[in-house]
């Protein structure tokens, strides 16, 4: 049997074994595998993995190394004694990267560690096996082959350890750059970037030793543009060791020097979701067999980015409405003890404006709750662009709204007020009611803020509506 993987034609062994106790997995490995044109079997011990061998070879096998009735270790041990045509890749827990080495020394080509996307990696790392792989080259060079791969575990570590830092977006983003152009390898340079992919763009959201002339360049990039958007087109990593001399380095810019790079596109859930871009001298050499590394890096980072997008979006719905993208009353808390608090301290302005949409109730029942959800999305649109930036305009519930306004007397709180609730009679033909207060020394905790600008409200409702009201004018 011959697969082509995206390095070269290799002849493989004929069929793969997965060992899984565990049924579910077994059958969602062999279905990933399965797409990948890889004939598969599965067994649920190691009974019946020596079964399955005794008329069965040249196998490369996939063994979870806690079995119902033996070790990994000693299914390998057993089986390696006959010297037969058998390929073995761990699967581990999380923190057995010690015992994995250890089976690797033992004949193991490989290991994977049991994680939210470990299936989506196996292809990978069995493409990895193939492309590396003539047993007779293999057994010749295994004391050399086990100190390249200890080498490059001590890189993957060093990246790991780096990117689990964080989970901030920004933040890891800038961990990446730094770690890899750090490492010792290669002859890397401490420069280069990170796109990552939207849609059919890539944007440029961390970068290194750039001039404004680079990065004008780089604004509207597309998938397929030059050797950063061949890597994300194809998921391929992409060595170029001279951009004067590389047809597929399209794009240069004033004063661009001969140079070399390395692009790696960077993978998650089996999706490529941006690439990596490495400067090294031009013309550099690079041994084929490293290109691997880069692939598990490749991964390694990808799925470290789609975690902390993951938390970003967590984050958002967290603190964001869902329907105006406003704040919400979990945001207006966090955001309203820190401001009350500065304003205890230094005796700073705090004000804060608490509306509602008058007579909504009858809005709705008129024209139905999806014309009352459109009014609210475009009410906010308009609390948005009257205020600014420091501000924070919070759906306090329903169709009531908060406007918090940091170092703003209520003088100026009112003239904001009044300004919103002229625009919003004129472009929405609704009226709204505002209630305005601010911080004074005898309110004790951040409560009283809202509960001062909410009787303002009250006021405002009582006056006739259409009308703002400070707590000022309040008994």
């Amino acid at each position: 049997m011959t697969i082509q993987n995206k390095y070269a034609t290799v002849d493989t062994p004929s069929k793969i074994l997965v060992v899984e106790d565990n049924r579910e997995l077994n059958r969602l490995m062999q279905k990933t595998l399965r797409r990948e044109g890889f004939q598969t079997a599965g067994v649920f011990n190691g009974s019946d993995t020596i079964k399955w061998l005794a008329n069965n070879n040249n196998a490369i096998i996939i063994l979870d190394y806690q079995l119902p009735d033996m070790t990994g270790n000693e299914l390998v041990q057993l089986l390696t004694k006959e010297k037969r045509d058998f390929l073995f890749i761990v699967i581990t827990g999380h923190g057995d990267e010690k015992i994995a080495v250890e089976m690797m020394k033992k004949g193991a080509k490989d290991y994977v560690v049991k994680g939210p996307d470990f299936i989506d990696m196996l292809p990978h790392v069995i493409h990895r096996v193939i492309n590396d792989l003539n047993l007779e080259k293999v057994l010749a060079r295994a004391e050399q082959s086990l100190h390249e791969r200890e080498a490059d575990l001590s890189i993957l570590y060093e990246i790991s350890l780096a990117i689990s830092q964080t989970i901030d977006m920004q933040e890891l983003q800038n961990i990446i750059l730094k770690t890899v152009t750090g490492l010792d390898m290669f002859n890397i340079e401490e420069k280069g970037g990170l796109f990552l992919i939207e849609d059919d763009r890539m944007d440029l959201v961390s970068y290194l030793a750039h001039d404004k002339s680079f990065l004008n360049l780089h604004k509207s990039i597309r998938v397929g543009d030059c050797l950063c958007g061949l890597a994300a087109k194809t998921g391929k990593v992409i060595v170029s060791q001279n951009c004067h001399q590389d047809k597929r380095h399209t794009i240069s810019y004033p004063g661009m020097k001969p140079h070399g790079h390395i692009i790696i596109p960077l993978i998650a859930r089996g999706h490529v979701i941006g690439v990596l871009y490495l400067y090294l001298p031009a013309d550099f050499q690079i041994d084929e067999s490293k290109l691997k590394l880069f692939d598990s890096m490749g991964v390694q980072i990808g799925i470290a980015i789609e975690n902390a997008k993951l938390y970003e979006e967590t984050k958002r719905v967290s603190l964001y409405d869902p329907l105006t993208g406003l704040a919400n009353r979990r945001m207006m808390d966090i955001m309203l003890e820190k401001n009350f608090a500065r304003s205890v301290r230094l005796d700073k302005p705090l004000s804060a404006i608490m509306l509602d949409i008058d007579y909504f109730k009858k809005y709705n029942d008129r024209l139905g709750h999806n014309a009352g959800d459109s009014l609210l999305v475009s009410l906010s649109a308009i609390l948005l662009k009257e205020t600014r930036k420091i501000d924070l305009v919070v759906r306090y519930g329903g169709e009531e709204f908060l406007v918090l306004l940091p170092d703003t007397e209520i003088s100026k709180t009112k003239e904001v007020a009044e300004r919103m609730r002229k625009k919003v009679e004129d472009s929405l033909g609704i009226t709204i009611s505002l209630g305005v207060a601010t911080y004074n020394k005898n309110m004790k905790t951040e409560e009283d803020l809202v509960i001062q600008a909410d009787k303002a409200l009250y006021q405002a409702k009582l006056k006739g509506r259409n009308r703002v009201v400070m707590i000022a004018l309040l008994n």
